[in-house]
């Protein structure tokens, strides 16, 4: 009896570990848990955030307190006709000084800027991983900014940023000097995103992977494409210049 019990819980932990590799939904139940970890940080920096605007309205009482009071002692002295007019003169600029004070110092103008300071504030997920990815690439740490860009798009395939990463991961592979790689993903953007504004850029970095693995004739067409396309704008200056160097 006691072997046929064993044999049954071997079979079952053998069944539930055999149920967990095959688990259709595991992928989606671990982004789930990521994003519930992303809720709670941003729910910690809201509440950081309203701890600080509190701090600035005590901070905002004060200061309004002591205009109001500069203020009385402006008029005081106004009122007194032994004032030369030199004095007057000074006392009517900095009466203004603090009318101005006073309006920056209003309740709506308080208002919006605590509704400015909290929007800034609050950063999503998507802008935190963006923005993050980013960093790799302004450092020059072009391999790394390359993974990140790549997770970035794997994980957010609807985003409006992903011509953006597009863009930095064709550019991460043309610091790099890996022209090849740079070209098909500079041809991506022309391609997938062609209403970016990225594209005029894409466009002549792609002209200019193609130059520096020694083929010219399409080098210069791409170049060429720049300048009758966006006549007006950098890229096709950079074009024009760099057409003048291969010829």
């Amino acid at each position: 009896m006691k072997k046929v019990l064993v044999a049954l819980v071997i079979g079952l932990s053998l069944s539930g570990s055999a149920f967990a590799q095959e688990n259709p939904y595991s992928s989606q139940l671990d982004q789930i848990s990521k994003n519930s970890q992303d809720i709670k940080t941003l729910q910690s920096n809201q509440a950081s955030l309203y701890l600080k605007i509190e701090d600035l309205l005590v901070k905002y009482g004060e200061l309004k307190g002591r205009i109001d009071d500069l203020a009385r002692k402006i008029e005081s002295i106004q009122t007194n006709s032994g004032a030369s007019p030199e004095i007057k003169e000074q006392l009517n600029k900095l009466q203004a000084e603090v009318n101005a004070l006073k309006q920056q110092t209003s309740p709506q103008a308080s208002q919006s800027s605590q509704e400015s300071v909290a929007k800034s504030a609050v950063v999503s997920p998507e802008e935190s991983d963006f923005k993050k990815a980013k960093a790799l690439f302004d450092a020059k740490e072009y391999n790394q900014a390359i993974k990140a860009f790549t997770a970035f798009q794997a994980t957010y395939k609807n985003s409006k940023l992903n011509d953006q990463a597009l863009y930095y991961i064709a550019d991460s592979y043309y610091n790099l000097k890996i022209y090849d790689k740079a070209i098909i993903n500079f041809d991506q953007i022309v391609n997938t995103y062609p209403k970016s504004q990225l594209v005029k850029k894409a466009m002549l970095k792609e002209g200019l992977s193609f130059i520096n693995l020694g083929d010219k004739i399409d080098g210069r067409f791409l170049l060429e494409k720049v300048i009758k396309l966006y006549p007006n704008s950098p890229e096709a200056k950079q074009a024009k210049v760099y057409l003048d160097k291969t010829k």
